[in-house]
């Protein structure tokens, strides 16, 4: 006999994500992922001035902001036809990058750890009902206290964005055209030094911390894997001189790397609360209308596929692509995988500070065109993210964005497809039906924008609320 279980919201931070899981003899048969917020984000930038596009889709989220200054920016410059000059995108590459380093060292020590050891006082509530700690008290304590410590470095991460960015989150210095600040000694000095801090503590603190709890963990190198097929619209890539700081463009499909093309990207709503043709051909002029009397619907997100293959992004996908993890794809590989890169990054960062000329910001000359089109694509912190804008008598007539989290989270699609992190959890031995731990810590490392309190409901228990 079968049990289903949800979880709502199952996430850490930022939304509300349900999972839906069906289970026999202990095992997940079946899985379903459902964003449960509707913002309209696209709608309101319809009418309005294509510039209006880089502040207001910065407003989608708090901990990524940067990733959609960076993406509109990208796409408007499409559209525009403007070149920015190579210095200006290295300051744009530093700005995105440090946002990157606060997002891992939150992700791991503040939305992952909690998973896998006793938390400090001020976080005791979701530890003391975990059965599962492995650690002992030593290591736990050791963990423990750079859990308060990481909360420091990803503020001084932000303090350092907010140099060259004016503030964070919501940065004022990545625009069309390149940036709105310079570098110069100074400042060169400044993030500098906060680049070295954060660099020692991953170095000496975060990847140490992330082994051990593979070690007492290593089981779970064993799930989580889902396809194994990847991608990466690339990261720190558009420069002449060095022509891949990190990732290029590409996918892994069945094992076979290939280049990325975007024009292999769909978007299918047959599972999806809205309205509109069942599989959506151009991004350019998808256009949906949110409808919750879909009846086949169980979720706000769409399903992007690429090639018709559900595809996983994120750190994991970057880091296999660009040969920089050999191991496997699973939840464990994937926590690893957004350690390491912490590393990686900062070095890209050490990177482009030595390469910025201290020279003045030389923008071109632009106008908004009557009619356009642009689309801007690049990796963020959670992974592939796009922005598709129209342009009709100098406004926007129309913007899609797919985010990271669309792909990961996705639904079924219309072929049977399941998404990400539905096939993710399907077929993972749950030890404790009452407190499905397994679900939680394969779902939270893809590291999914969405939110902060867990109900565990069974049909045949009474609701379990645990605060986390």
């Amino acid at each position: 006999m079968s049990t289903t279980i949800s979880i709502n919201p199952i996430t850490r931070i930022s939304g509300f994500l349900q999972i839906d899981v069906e289970i026999e003899n202990h095992k997940v048969v079946d899985a379903k992922s459902s964003g449960l917020l509707f913002r309209g984000f696209e709608k309101m930038l319809l009418g309005r001035s294509p510039l209006d596009a880089i502040y207001f889709t910065e407003r989608i989220c708090g901990i990524c902001s940067t990733a959609h200054s960076v993406t509109s920016s990208l796409a408007l410059e499409d559209a525009f036809k403007v070149t920015p000059k190579e210095n200006d995108l290295r300051i744009r590459d530093i700005i995105h990058g440090l946002e990157f380093i606060q997002n891992h060292l939150r992700h791991f020590y503040l939305y992952t750890l909690p998973d896998f050891i006793v938390t400090p006082d001020i976080q005791p509530v979701y530890s003391q009902g975990n059965y599962d700690l492995r650690l002992p008290d030593k290591l736990n304590k050791t963990i423990s206290s750079h859990y308060l410590m990481a909360v420091e470095y990803s503020m001084l991460a932000h303090e350092a964005l907010a140099i060259l960015g004016g503030k964070a989150p919501h940065n004022h210095g990545i625009f069309v055209g390149g940036v709105t600040e310079k570098l110069n000694s100074s400042k060169y000095i400044e993030i500098k030094s906060i680049i070295d801090k954060i660099k020692d503590f991953i170095v000496n603190h975060m990847i140490e911390d992330v082994y051990t709890i593979s070690k007492y963990y290593n089981d779970y190198f064993k799930i989580g894997a889902g396809y194994g097929n990847l991608m990466s619209y690339g990261l720190f890539d558009s420069y002449l001189k060095k022509s891949v700081y990190y990732v290029s463009p590409s996918t892994l499909i069945n094992g076979e790397l290939n280049k990325f093309h975007i024009e292999k990207i769909t978007e299918n709503i047959y599972n999806s609360w809205y309205q509109g043709e069942t599989l959506q051909k151009d991004m350019q002029l998808e256009n949906t209308v949110a409808d919750m009397d879909n009846p086949q619907g169980y979720t706000f997100v769409k399903a992007p596929r690429y090639e018709g293959y559900a595809m996983e992004v994120g750190p994991l996908a970057r880091m296999i692509l660009s040969k920089n993890y050999e191991n496997q794809v699973s939840m464990m590989d994937r926590t690893i995988a957004r350690v390491l890169e912490a590393k990686k990054v900062i070095e890209t960062l050490e990177d482009l500070l030595e390469e910025t000329a201290y020279e003045d910001i030389n923008q071109d000359i632009y106008e908004i065109p009557n009619r356009a089109f642009g689309v801007g694509v690049t990796d963020t912190t959670r992974g592939a993210l796009g922005h598709w804008i129209s342009i009709e008598d100098k406004k926007i007539s129309n913007y899609n964005i797919v985010t990271p989290s669309v792909w990961n989270c996705s639904p079924t699609d219309s072929e049977g497809i399941k998404g990400v992190i539905e096939k993710a959890l399907i077929g993972t031995e749950i030890q404790n039906i009452s407190k499905p731990v397994e679900i939680g810590r394969i779902v939270r490392s893809f590291d999914p924008c969405i939110s902060c309190a867990t109900h565990v409901i069974t049909d045949r228990m009474p609701p379990l609320e645990i605060f986390i």
